[in-house]
């Protein structure tokens, strides 16, 4: 199995190096001349900083595509419009924070890189992206043509490309792979392409699906991709969700103006406070006396805790003896119950 997963993530490498022939598609090449690449007066020097980071960025992550432009592979020029989506989405709807900072690098010195589409399964004349899907928007917005490589892809491939773009960059936040693993899932996609396509093994593979599917969709959507909060944090929030008391306070917090207004992973730091509101109740507690007279025991209870604090002044090393004799007074407890 180690070796067929190897096998899927290297499939750009494979795709690159398997076939040199053009690809039997007929598209409309455009006549628009590509703009000079040029600096121009673009603003700021901050924001021209940003756009070639995020131009780096875009090279790093395509840097098979590029190879595979210098050894003379096929590039077309094909109409955005006639260019669909993935059949699997692995972003959360408005949180792409870099995307501003993208379009605005392609507007000034054009698509530096190719994408990789695939001709439609159903669709004559149309295609869908496997690799370079903030490109193909960013193009749709900018009404430009998009320069891509054609290969005929099964959906396994395709979805494994579309995972190798984002391992590669390390663009998409926890809750993001979590989502995009369990919708391969759901499309019944087997688990070892999932792997292949996150470069995950099968213990990461089945916390992120465990964690994306407990909790409410509601809540995920709501909150969105979070990019600065990390698995710990969000196996933290499932385990504080599920009480109804707790449901009704999300209800309440869903539909906050300050919740509606606060970006992605303050959104999250809400929800989780929400959900972790303490009881505010006072503790009851009491003093236990032994029968030689020492104070030995401090008992704190209240609806959902009971504490046993012991006092090792007045009686050393009984609290060692308690903890020996736990198991036994656990079974004996349970005898109690008539649970064994």
């Amino acid at each position: 199995m180690a070796e067929g997963l190897m096998g899927r993530k290297n499939l750009l490498a494979d795709l690159i190096e398997d076939s040199r022939a053009e690809p039997d598609v007929r598209v409309t090449v455009a006549t628009e001349k590509e703009p000079t690449p040029t600096l121009g007066t673009r603003g700021a020097v901050g924001a021209m900083s940003r756009s070639l980071e995020h131009l780096s960025a875009e090279r790093d992550a395509a840097k098979a595509l590029s190879e595979q432009l210098a050894s003379g592979e096929a590039v077309l020029e094909i109409d955005s419009g006639l260019i669909d989506d993935s059949i699997v989405p692995d972003r959360m709807t408005g949180t792409d924070a870099g995307f501003a900072a993208l379009t605005e690098s392609i507007k000034a010195s054009g698509q530096l890189v190719p994408a990789l589409l695939r001709p439609h399964p159903s669709q004559s004349g149309r295609y869908q992206i496997a690799y370079g899907h903030r490109r193909v928007r960013a193009l749709r917005e900018l009404g430009r043509s998009v320069r891509a490589v054609v290969r005929s892809l099964s959906d396994d491939e395709l979805v494994i490309a579309q995972g190798k773009e984002n391992g590669e960059r390390e663009d998409l936040s926890f809750i993001e792979r979590a989502r995009y693993a369990t919708l391969l899932e759901d499309r019944n996609f087997k688990r070892d392409t999932i792997m292949a396509a996150l470069s995950v093994d099968k213990t990461e593979l089945s916390r992120l699906i465990s964690v994306f599917r407990a909790i409410p969709a509601e809540v995920s959507d709501a909150i969105g991709a979070a990019p600065k909060v990390g698995r710990r944090r969000w196996t933290e929030l499932v385990d504080r969700l599920g009480s109804a008391k707790r449901s009704k306070a999300l209800e309440t917090v869903l539909s906050s103006p300050r919740f509606l207004a606060a970006p992605s992973d303050e959104r999250f730091a809400i929800i989780l406070s929400a959900v972790t509101v303490r009881d505010t109740k006072p503790s009851k507690s009491t003093t236990w006396t032994a029968s030689d007279g020492k104070k030995v025991a401090k008992i704190e209870r209240n609806a959902d805790r009971f504490v046993l604090a012991l006092d090792e002044r007045a009686a050393p090393l009984f609290g060692d003896f308690v903890l020996d004799k736990l198991p036994e007074l656990y079974d004996d407890f349970r005898q109690s119950k008539g649970e064994t």
